[in-house]
């Protein structure tokens, strides 16, 4: 007995060192990939870390996905039999000199036979030139040889075949380990991007997404030592933003507007801090106006009160509260005996304005009475909304239909240096066991499919 437990170890031992030797020789053959010399955006998808961590997830939790459809997903990719080599890596780039939103890459061809029927049949792409295929639009555009295949989406018609062309043949290309985006072929995660400007990760768990991006900050200065106030933690939405907004001059000859939450005015109240909070619902009586016929075909005003539900929001600022006083009295928007804002200014709400102590509070809530204590956070700015009581407290088709596989969303942002931000969120699904991409794809091909024609072969089942 001992014996055969020591033979099986080893042999798991022998298949594990083969698993990931092979994925660690997948991973270095794939970042030996050219790019185009003038690529000025790259996108990393990590094929096989997805792999890996979506077989996981069946490994874990085959319930999730099965139904009637028993094949698994390498089954489902291979019914489209693409005729691709799929690698570990894909790389997809931007380059200079080409529209804004062009994308190309370059794959190798496995089966041409089979990539032909592919861009024929489920593509349905135009031959324009030997090897040169394009859609209906010419968005989408493929040059190809017997091995290799290179791809370009272009939303704007643009020229793209000599690029093309030099891609394929890799002409004027670098090593990945040679260019600007290098540290992009270290990383893990399932996504990753990457300018001049901006590196970001995307991941893809049981549940929930993950999103990090570090990118140049051009328009806040965050607090040296960020505060906020504390926000109800049931609350259907809450944010705060703690730190200033950079000065940018406005156009020339542009008026100025009268209106208190342009940028002009509010810049020039705002005082570095600022909170919103939606609580609840709440009820709101409304005094409709309408007008009928007397007895003497005189035509007079009705007035009727109606009840109604809406947000129970607060906003909070940090402002000089007389001068944001005087503004609304002396523009006409404020009544000062009741505190209510015109409906001239805000027509969708009533809502009540507060001023005291350097804040100033704007509320669907009469009687809503602020705590300015602030407590400390390595972030300036935060920002939760719970999809539950989001649905629930809208009577909106539209949200319930596209949100409600979500359960909350969670965005953090803090400084990490001169002039550099880095921004961490999460998405989390109300069924934490199916893989995150999985349900995307299923919500987007449900949502979708009734007004466009993907033609796939496949479905993703996964249950709740």
């Amino acid at each position: 007995m001992v014996k055969f437990l020591k033979i099986t170890a080893a042999i798991v031992i022998l298949l594990l060192l083969f698993y990931f030797g092979f994925f660690k020789y997948r991973q270095i053959q794939a970042n030996k990939v050219l790019i185009p010399a003038t690529t000025q955006t790259l996108l990393k998808i990590n094929v096989d870390e997805l792999y890996k961590t979506i077989a996981v997830s069946y490994l874990k939790h085959p319930g999730q996905y099965a139904g009637a459809d028993k094949k698994g997903i390498k089954e489902k990719v291979d019914d489209l039999n693409t005729g691709l080599k799929i690698p570990a890596n894909i790389y997809i780039y931007a380059l200079n000199g080409k529209v804004k939103n062009t994308f190309f890459s370059r794959m190798e061809i496995a089966d041409s036979s089979a990539f032909n029927r592919f861009i024929l049949k489920k593509l349905s792409l135009i031959k324009k030139e030997a090897h040169f295929f394009q859609s209906a639009d010419s968005t989408f555009c493929l040059l190809f040889n017997k091995t290799t295949v290179a791809i370009a989406f272009t939303p704007k018609k643009e020229s793209v075949k000599t690029a093309l062309e030099e891609i394929l043949s890799q002409k004027n290309m670098v090593k990945i380990s040679d260019s600007k985006f290098e540290q992009m072929a270290d990383l893990s995660d399932h996504l990753s991007f990457q300018n001049a400007e901006n590196l970001s990760k995307i991941n893809f768990r049981d549940g929930k997404i993950d999103f990090s991006s570090e990118f140049e900050n051009k328009w806040i200065e965050p607090a040296a030592y960020p505060k906020h106030r504390k926000l109800n933690p049931e609350s259907t939405v809450s944010m705060w933003l703690n730190g200033k907004f950079k000065s940018a001059s406005s156009p020339k000859n542009t008026p100025a507007s009268s209106s208190v939450f342009s940028k002009d005015n509010f810049l020039k109240f705002y005082k570095g801090y600022l909170d919103f909070e939606w609580t609840n619902t709440v009820k709101q009586v409304d005094t409709v106006i309408t007008y009928e016929y007397n007895d003497d075909f005189e035509q007079v005003e009705k007035k009727v009160a109606r009840e109604r539900k809406i947000p129970g929001i607060s906003i909070n600022m940090t402002a000089n509260d007389k001068d944001v006083s005087n503004y609304l009295k002396s523009s006409g928007f404020l009544d000062q005996s009741t505190g209510k804002i015109s409906a001239t200014m805000i027509p969708l709400y009533q809502l009540y304005f507060k001023g005291n102590d350097g804040n100033i509070q704007l509320s669907t809530l009469p009687n809503a009475k602020p705590d300015l204590k602030m407590e400390s956070s390595a972030d300036f700015f935060y920002f939760k909304v719970d999809f539950n009581k989001l649905i629930k407290q809208t009577s909106i088709p539209l949200i319930a239909d596209k949100l409600g596989s979500f359960n909350q969303l969670e965005i953090k942002a803090k400084s990490t240096g001169k002039d550099k931000i880095k921004l961490e969120s999460e998405l989390l699904f109300l069924n934490r066991d199916a893989n995150a991409l999985i349900q995307l794809l299923k919500l987007f091909k449900n949502g979708f499919n009734s007004s466009l024609d993907f033609n796939l072969s496949f479905d993703i089942p996964v249950s709740k």
